[in-house]
């Protein structure tokens, strides 16, 4: 069993100055709270004794006027009028069973509207009539005929229980007041004094401490200094490294206009010699040194698209592709010894640039073929992300793999680890798939490749 501690009168001089003020209001609230009840419960009391006395008083009062209402209209009428002068009776209404007004003893003949049902038993009520208050009494009698008649008695305005009603809400009005003045003042201990006192506290420990000499102060100062400054010169290499990308980033903007306009009469003059090697080729004369010519000139002139792909502003011309369709067309002719499996069923279209994603997919299939070139499994899956609202399409190889030096810059423009590649084919898949605010993902095994591109899909069509 769990031991319960017993708090010492010595033990509450120990907590803290908050709680001792928590406590010490707390235990007034129980206390006021505790005579409210007895107040409330005292004030019940008056009134049901004040009741009773009243139904006893009316009860006398009732007798008087069931013996009055069998004598003749007009003597009934004077012993009426001759029981108000009674002060604790101030108006008699005598009603018939269908509650029709027979006798009324008030000069104004005030209607009387009869809004409940009467019971047999006789009703005590307290209402508000004309701004005053009224104690009414409503009992049963039954005429000379024998016909079942209302008695209603209006006495004057009683301050007793006005008195009681008014202690009775006071009583709650105070009881909430107190509870709401409790919530705020723990409120202002908690938040608003506790703070001060804090401080207050830190600044008697300051005070307490000795000062061993005044070396330690200007070792200090020094120190933060020190740090100062060190973080001033960090701050400024920032700035400088910052300024220093920027030209470069001039420099390669005002170098990539000029080398797009030599690349276009760089391929022009390409263009010139393909066509020409072309036609060379259908004469059989030197094929073979014809043959070789033609094909650097179509790898040169592939190097020069890439470039020119890369260098100039794309704009994209969307709409809505299957990359089921996209994935097949481009898988359908693998090389030798290679094995191609797409598991692409029930992809949805997207909303794209189809020539852009066919490049980008081509870049990253052609890589991944180059990397086995003793053959092997090549595999290409999607994945829906409800979501993220995106897809996700995966490339796996079994090459080589990459390492993790050569993936830190493996989307750097004229990268490469090929000796003939031109280290364009993954800075362009990475501006295609940003174009499409979609995702690239490089995954390096043991032995192959994942290249996973995420596409966003809040446009699927």
């Amino acid at each position: 069993m769990r031991k319960t501690r017993k708090i010492h009168i010595r033990d509450l001089f120990s907590i803290s100055y908050e709680k001792q003020i928590i406590y010490f209001v707390l235990l007034l609230l129980v206390f006021f709270g505790f005579t409210e009840i007895i107040a409330i419960s005292f004030i019940r009391k008056m009134e049901y004794t004040w009741t009773i006395s009243k139904k006893t008083e009316f009860g006398i009062i009732e007798e008087e006027v069931s013996k009055i209402i069998i004598r003749p209209r007009e003597e009934a009428k004077r012993r009426f009028l001759a029981l108000t002068e009674n002060p604790n009776l101030k108006r008699i209404v005598i009603l018939d069973d269908e509650n029709n007004m027979l006798y009324d003893t008030s000069p104004y003949s005030e209607k009387i509207r009869v809004t409940r049902e009467l019971s047999e038993e006789p009703l005590l009520m307290i209402s508000r009539e004309g701004g005053m208050i009224l104690t009414s009494y409503w009992s049963r009698a039954y005429s000379g005929t024998g016909k079942p008649l209302t008695i209603i008695l209006f006495s004057p305005r009683e301050e007793i229980p006005y008195l009681l009603r008014f202690l009775k809400v006071n009583s709650f009005i105070r009881i909430g007041g107190t509870c709401i003045g409790f919530i705020l003042g723990i409120y202002f201990i908690i938040f608003v004094l506790s703070p001060f006192r804090r401080m207050g506290e830190i600044a008697k420990t300051l005070k307490k401490k000795e000062v061993k000499s005044v070396e330690e102060i200007v070792t200090t100062f020094n120190e933060t200094i020190k740090e100062l400054k060190g973080m001033y010169a960090k701050e400024k290499q920032k700035v400088k490294r910052m300024e220093k990308e920027i030209s470069m980033k001039e420099h390669l903007a005002s170098l990539g206009e000029m080398s797009a306009g030599i690349a276009h009469e760089f391929k022009n003059s390409l263009g010139a010699i393909i066509g020409f090697t072309g036609l060379a080729l259908k004469e059989k004369d030197n094929q073979e040194y014809i043959q070789k010519v033609h094909k650097e000139a179509q790898a040169l002139n592939n190097v020069v698209n890439e470039f020119l792909f890369f260098a100039k502003p794309q704009h994209l011309e969307k709409e809505s592709i299957s990359l089921q369709e996209i994935i097949s067309e481009l898988t359908k002719d693998p090389p030798e010894k290679i094995t191609v499996t797409v598991t692409m069923n029930n992809t949805p279209c997207v909303f794209a640039d189809k020539h852009l994603l066919e490049r980008a997919f081509s870049n990253i299939i052609r890589n991944a073929y180059e990397s086995m070139p003793d053959g092997g499994a090549f595999s290409v899956c999607s994945i829906v992300h409800p979501r993220k609202r995106s897809i996700s399409i995966i490339f796996k190889d079994e090459g080589t793999g990459i390492s993790s030096r050569v993936k830190r810059q493996v989307f750097t423009p004229f990268f490469s680890t090929k000796a003939d590649g031109s280290g364009l084919g993954l800075s362009i898949v990475y501006k295609v798939i940003s174009l499409h605010n979609g995702k690239v993902r490089l995954k390096s095994l043991r032995k192959g490749t994942i290249v996973e591109i995420e596409l966003p899909t809040e446009q699927v069509a």
